[in-house]
């Protein structure tokens, strides 16, 4: 019979009473008092049953901190629910290890006594921590050793209440669900969980840590009747000093043999910012009083520590504050700190600079794009108000990189950093991230970055003494900071959005970083993340915590975990809708396969759209991807289509292609127009076996259709040749390749395996989603007349992920000319929908790269702006955020005014309408012969020779007769290897020998790498 509540209320205090070790968790959780105790009270007279007890507190703990975070767990798998609280940030190392003992500890020698007993401490320890993360109590607890006779009586009232064990624990687990909890809340209990995790230092001991962290950054700690030895050292440490007036401090920091700063230690528990203020007191002491040289008074800088936290304050920033750091700065960095200050009295400090120069200065602004200036913009504003931390959205593919890169040159040369870091998640990033960094042309003069601030890669060495940039991998930081060998499986090459994709059960182990001397915390002013996996933001977090450092993160998609890193401080965000409208990318159209049986044949078909009444704010669905941390949570491998559908998959995409590229196909069908299309497989033999199925499906040879994988030995010249030559129509890949800006030709995606999280789906458009010229597709395309759109054939049901605002399927030929006129017509009689309105904008963005220079010139006259603006502004009459700013100010009429505005040069301007609609009347261009594709590559070829001979200096008529006979070669074979100079006609001058001799060795190799990249 189940007990009455008042009933069960008044049993649960007896237990809590009885209780000294777990008693104080009554007020959060009554089952964690109900398993603590039947673990303690069992563990000398029924070990097993105390194990049992003790896997129950842990499942029961892991589920309480879920809701308490706002993470929703797997029901029935704990070692799953300990990932995924990994994964967001919750379970620091120590509680992380002792969960695992809950879990499934045995033993191994010791016999089962022993074994209930170190459970019952693991216990003790989970229910400390969980009281000190929750209540910010972090007075030691010391566990109580009851009596035999006390264990008897907490043996009865645990016994009592598990009469009714399963009615709480259905109660339980009803109101564990998890709890709507804001990102910056989220943050702060992950903060405080960390801090919470480690035991209080005793107050005796604190002194004696906060000297050895000063010793490990550099300082040189006096002892007793060694005052007056200042100059020992760069930097010393006066200990227990008098600072006149009766007064002591704990410790005085001296550069150059002056006084600069304070150190005071507190009790563990004491509110550091408390301390602060009395650290700021003493710091005002007259530097009269003190025997030694005074830099400033009062003194500047100023540190607060309990031996584990340690909160720094500069009063020479503007408006000071207060903020934690993970280990003191260097000697030489404060005394680097006094000559700026000394040096620009007005701006002393890298935030006092940010603020009074940066604001000012607009030059280079204008190679950036609207949405660019925005960004670097806000970042500057947020770094010069002293927010720590900026998040930026940006849609990948729309300059994120060079953003960044233009930031960090604003950084130096006009905030003058010292140094900025880049990170990024993978090896061929951290290239082009070099590559872009020591390419930028300085807009004062033009001369490459790297000439006046030198960018380097971060390696196991340590920093480039001379490095004003330096550029690292996730996988680098964690090897250098965890002090741990770096990864030799080349897993620097592969995108951790890939990694985690691939890993039935991913790494949830919470990363502990250690002191490295050769990558103090004070080695950047500015650390820039490059769109990196959401692992770098919560089980990596410290990574990032360990620099004292402001974080400026770029991210397409960010998750939850992101968002709550940043403290939801998200300062622009720009969106793959807002790119579209302004041309940075093409729109997607999505359709499925699905293959019933293997008789019934399968066909590509539509997917439905999400809907503007249906869309959510931006803010709220990257919340609300927080799926992602669930996508492999106990899950196998991806899932892919079986080699016994491929065929049927391959052949319903063939047949499709006339529908999905209408006035492509239309022009005489055939492998040779086949849009450029990425196809995605499982792994090496599954991209086989689809490259096997498509060559055959396609009636096609070898060149048709080729796999592309980083590990393979020619992926290299294989990618090179999928970009730039009409020949590979087809990649098969499994992984994202190369970089995105490389990808623009592709036209088509074709997904084969399962893509489990929003963020890869998004990355994995972003290959074909950006614009090309149509020259340049045409060069690689034959018969395109330009690309307009990205066509995704999902066959694993991946498009879930990213449903289209609007899905249009029939933009192009007389389908497309008849649902515009539908939509105008429409709109001119003043019933079109926000759907509606929402389409038309997609169907006229489709219609901007088919513009010729006077189709453009009329479109504006007509509708008194250019047709990428008028677009802009449909998107943003029915965007929701910016449907939420109007609602806020002026209700719905101005909803409604917005978009009657955005609307108005369709609905008065007939001539506008009907030149719209003329343009789908043009007639198709002819299709390019084989022998005018061959006779243009000659001509392009050949003029790119004459590029290079005029800006590499003079040539020998003999080294000349090379050049040229590589440019025929690179003409013909629309590229150049360099085995091919041991054929005809090299080979009738000595072949590579007479290459090497005709140049000189030296020379030779870097000249041709040069020549084949301008003639490619």
């Amino acid at each position: 019979m189940a007990l009455e509540p008042s009933v069960l209320e008044s049993r649960f205090t007896d237990l809590a009473v009885a209780s000294a070790n777990f008693g104080f968790l009554l007020p959060h959780e009554p089952l964690l008092v109900l398993h603590g105790a039947s673990c303690e009270a069992r563990a000398a007279t029924a070990p097993a049953e105390a194990v049992a007890a003790a896997r129950q507190f842990g499942e029961v703990l892991a589920a309480e901190l879920g809701r308490r975070a706002g993470v929703r767990l797997p029901a029935g798998d704990q070692l799953a629910r300990l990932d995924l609280l990994s994964r967001a940030g919750m379970l620091p190392g120590p509680v992380r290890d002792a969960f695992n003992d809950l879990h499934r500890f045995d033993g191994g020698a010791h016999d089962e006594w022993e074994v209930a007993a170190h459970l019952v401490g693991r216990c003790f320890a989970l229910a400390a921590w969980l009281f000190r993360a929750v209540t910010g109590d972090s007075e030691p607890m010391t566990f109580v050793h009851a009596s035999a006779s006390d264990l008897r009586v907490l043996a009865q009232r645990v016994a009592v209440l598990e009469e009714d064990l399963p009615r709480l624990r259905s109660e339980f687990d009803q109101r564990a669900a998890p709890a709507l909890l804001a990102v910056a809340e989220r943050e702060q209990l992950i903060v405080s969980a960390r801090d919470a995790a480690y035991e209080p230092l005793r107050e005796a001991d604190i002194a004696a840590e906060v000297q050895r962290r000063l010793a490990k950054g550099g300082w040189d700690v006096l002892g007793v009747g060694e005052e007056s030895q200042l100059n020992r050292s760069l930097g010393c440490v006066l200990v227990q000093p008098r600072l006149g007036g009766g007064l002591r401090a704990d410790m005085l920091l001296t550069v150059g043999g002056q006084v600069v700063g304070i150190v005071e230690c507190k009790r563990d528990g004491i509110d550091l910012d408390e301390a602060m203020e009395q650290a700021g007191a003493l710091a005002k002491a007259p530097s009269g009083s003190l025997p030694w040289p005074v830099w400033r008074s009062p003194l500047p800088y100023r540190y607060v520590s309990d031996g584990r936290r340690l909160l720094f304050c500069d009063t020479n920033d503007p408006e000071s504050h207060a903020r934690l750091i993970s280990g003191f700065h260097q000697p030489r960095t404060l005394a680097r700190w006094q000559r700026e200050a000394e040096a620009d009295g007005g701006a002393p400090t890298y935030r006092a600079r940010q603020a009074a120069y940066l604001q000012r200065q607009n030059e280079g602004f204008d190679q950036l794009r609207q949405a660019q200036r925005r960004a670097v913009r806000a970042i500057e504003q947020a770094l010069a108000a002293g927010q720590r931390r900026a998040l930026v959205q940006m849609a990948t593919g729309s300059g994120a990189s060079f953003t960044g890169v233009f930031t960090a040159y604003r950084q130096l040369h006009y905030a003058r950093a010292g140094r900025i870091l880049f990170v990024t998640d993978r090896k061929v990033a951290v290239h082009q991230l070099i590559h872009q960094l020591s390419q930028f042309s300085m807009p004062d003069g033009g001369r490459p970055l790297d000439d006046v601030y030198p960018v380097h890669e971060l390696t196991a060495h340590g920093l480039a003494p001379l490095a004003s940039v330096a550029v690292a991998t996730v996988q680098r930081l964690s090897a250098m900071l965890s002090d741990t060998q770096a990864p030799e499986d080349g897993s620097e090459n592969v995108s951790a959005y890939e990694t985690a994709e691939r890993q039935a059960h991913p790494d949830a182990t919470p990363l502990e970083v250690t002191y490295c001397e050769a990558l103090p915390p004070d080695a950047f002013d500015l650390v820039i993340v490059d769109d990196c996996h959401r692992a770098l933001y919560g089980q990596r977090r410290a990574l990032l915590e360990y620099f004292d450092a402001p974080i400026v993160g770029f991210s397409a998609t960010p998750t939850a975990t992101v968002l709550g890193f940043f403290k939801g401080n998200l300062v622009n965000s720009y969106s793959y809708v807002q790119a579209v409208a302004d041309g940075v990318a093409v729109d997607c159209s999505v359709y499925e396969i699905r293959v019933a049986s293997e008789r019934q044949p399968a066909s590509a078909t539509p997917v439905g759209a999400v809907g503007v009444q249906d869309q959510s704010s931006r803010r709220a669905r990257y919340e609300d991807l927080d799926e992602e941390l669930t996508s492999t949570a106990g899950q196998g491998p991806a899932r892919a289509v079986p080699t016994e559908h491929l065929a049927a998959v391959v052949t319903a995409f063939r047949d499709a292609l006339p529908t999905l590229f209408p006035d492509r196909m239309l022009q005489g069908g055939g492998p040779g127009v086949v849009p450029k299309t990425v196809v995605l497989a499982q792994d090496g033999q599954h991209a086989d076996e689809v490259v096997e199925r498509i060559r055959d499906v396609f009636g096609a040879g070898d060149d048709f259709c080729r796999r592309i994988m980083h590990r393979d030995a020619h992926a290299e010249h294989l990618l090179r040749d999928f970009r730039t030559t009409p020949q590979i129509r087809i990649a098969v890949v499994t992984d994202l390749i190369s970089g995105i800006s490389d990808m623009r030709a592709i036209e088509c995606l074709l997904i084969l395996r399962e893509v489990r999280s929003a963020t890869y789906y998004e990355q994995l458009l972003a290959m074909g989603t950006q614009t090309i010229s149509s020259a340049a597709l045409r060069a690689v395309t034959p018969g395109a007349v330009a690309k307009t759109q990205l066509v995704v054939v999902d066959a694993v049901g991946a498009s879930r992920h990213l449903r289209p605002l609007v899905n249009v399927t029939d933009a192009s030929g007389q389908e497309g000319r008849a649902a515009l006129e539908h939509l105008l017509d429409r709109a001119a009689s003043g019933l079109v929908t926000a759907q509606e309105t929402a389409e038309l904008a997609i169907r006229l963005a489709r219609l901007i790269p088919t513009l010729s220079d006077a189709d453009g010139a009329e479109i504006r006259k007509l509708a008194g702006q250019p047709l990428q603006e008028l677009v802009t502004r449909l998107l943003d009459s029915v965007d929701s955020d910016h449907q939420a700013s109007l609602r806020r100010a002026g209700g719905k009429r101005a909803v409604d005014n917005e978009r009657r505005t955005a609307l108005y040069p369709l609905t008065e301007e007939p001539e506008l309408q009907e030149a719209l609609l003329n343009l789908y009347d043009r007639p198709a261009p002819k299709l390019v012969t084989a022998s005018e594709r061959r006779r243009r590559q000659t001509e392009t070829v050949r003029q790119r020779l004459v590029e290079f001979v005029e800006r590499s200096g003079h040539f020998t008529p003999a080294q000349l007769w090379w050049l040229e006979k590589i440019a025929d070669v690179a003409a013909a074979e629309t590229h150049f290897a360099p085995a091919y100079l041991d054929s005809i006609p090299f080979s009738a001058r000595g072949g590579t020998d007479g290459f090497l001799d005709a140049f000189g060795p030296d020379a030779a190799i870097d000249l041709l790498d040069e020549l084949r990249r301008a003639l490619a």
